[in-house]
């Protein structure tokens, strides 16, 4: 029974299969590419001079980046992008993709559920409040949608092999 529980135990570190490599590319290459955008918003800002967006009525980067609501609590927005797309990162490590571990796997689609939560937010602020849209914001948005909706679809294919 000894030997029955530490293989157990084992299984619990080693725990599921990795999910299909499709979902693995498309995790990285979407977090790596909202990782790259929140560290290009990081640094433009603290330099307002290094954005490169566009300006129209509509679209118009600098109105939204340099708004009264760029920052939460003091925290500017693009700090808590990165702070998301590393924690995530760490997230979708082989070891924690295969980990049974239940903050792990809460964490991907808690995180990425809060993700969505502050698109919604900052999407409306763009729209209702501003009137203007930030085309790399709008990037960093859907990165965030997509990301939830990969983690979802890798939780249900999770259930599906318990059954």
């Amino acid at each position: 029974m000894t030997q029955e529980m530490t293989a157990k135990d084992r299984a619990g570190a080693a725990g599921t299969p990795l999910p299909p490599v499709w979902f693995q590319g498309a995790a990285w290459l979407l977090t790596l590419a909202g990782l790259g955008i929140s560290v290009y918003l990081t640094i433009t800002h603290y330099d307002e001079g290094a954005l490169v967006c566009s300006a129209s009525r509509t679209v118009d980067c600098h109105a939204v980046t340099t708004s009264e609501y760029s920052s939460l609590a003091g925290i500017p927005m693009p700090l808590l992008g990165l702070a998301f797309f590393v924690a995530f990162g760490a997230l979708i490590t082989p070891w924690a993709l295969r980990s049974t571990l239940p903050p792990l796997r809460w964490g991907r689609v808690a995180s990425t559920a809060v993700g969505v939560l502050f698109v919604v937010y900052l999407v409306t602020v763009e729209l209702a409040i501003l009137h203007k849209i930030c085309l790399w914001c709008t990037g960093v948005h859907v990165i965030t949608v997509l990301l939830f909706i990969l983690v979802l679809i890798d939780e249900f294919r999770r259930i599906g092999q318990v059954d």
